[in-house]
């Protein structure tokens, strides 16, 4: 499996706090590592993000990820405001 950063969340991460940066690369690295076990609640979505699935990174920050053939596209990451 590949796993690729978009421009949008790499900038999204930098504005990010450090401790929130830091949820956010141990919840990218157990989803990289498949050890999440239910705790990331990777979930698929719906509406217009119906292509895209997403992960809790911690209580209120998610990942937003699309999946195509073996390749994770890491979209965007933030707050709930991301659907929007």
């Amino acid at each position: 499996m590949r796993y690729l950063y978009t421009a949008r969340f790499l900038r999204s991460l930098k504005k990010c706090e450090e401790a929130v940066r830091d949820d956010i690369f141990r919840a990218v690295k157990l989803f990289e590592t498949g050890e999440s076990n239910g705790v990331l609640k990777l979930h698929k979505l719906h509406g217009k993000f119906k292509l895209y699935r997403a992960f809790s990174a911690n209580f209120s920050y998610r990942v937003l990820i699309k999946i195509e053939k073996r390749t994770v596209y890491y979209v965007d990451v933030g707050t709930h405001a991301i659907y929007l």
